[in-house]
């Protein structure tokens, strides 16, 4: 990361998106830092679009990412983090809303080749499994989170 850079910040709407055994699905990125790769997981979403509020973000981020139009619940939660984003510093806040369905129902379909290009996978995550896990799975308090809204 440039540290000369300025700091950007952005508004993202993310969703924690559970099955019916309230296991949560998320994308594995996989992409490249000036300092090599860097893989994570994490939940459906991206940043608000210009005069966007978050609850329609949440709602167009599922449908090209997962084509999916699912009713969505909150927002349930808000984290803010700050990390490298195209070789500058990011200040990033998530705000999180919940939704549900099949687990057969979500497709890694990518909006353009930039997303199809990061997004490698998806895959159903118990609470346990992600609270185990050495892998990178944001936000980090997500499986307190699943476990606290799976009884909503």
């Amino acid at each position: 990361m440039d540290p000369a850079a300025p700091l950007r910040k952005q508004r993202a709407a993310r969703v924690v998106l559970l099955d019916e055994n309230d296991r949560a699905l998320l994308i594995r990125f996989e992409i490249t830092r000036r300092n090599g790769g860097f893989t994570f997981w994490a939940t459906p979403g991206g940043g608000l679009e210009a005069d966007e509020d978050p609850l329609t973000a949440a709602r167009r981020e599922l449908l090209e990412e997962l084509g999916l139009d699912l009713v969505l619940t909150g927002p349930i939660h808000e984290a803010r983090a700050v990390f490298e984003h195209e070789g500058a510093p990011l200040e990033n806040t998530d705000i999180f809303f919940l939704a549900r369905c099949e687990a057969s129902a979500p497709r890694l379909i990518g909006l353009d080749e930039a997303e199809r290009q990061v997004m490698c996978a998806i895959r159903w995550w118990t609470a346990d499994e992600i609270a185990a896990s050495n892998e990178a799975i944001f936000p980090p308090d997500l499986a307190e989170l699943i476990r606290r809204v799976g009884r909503i």
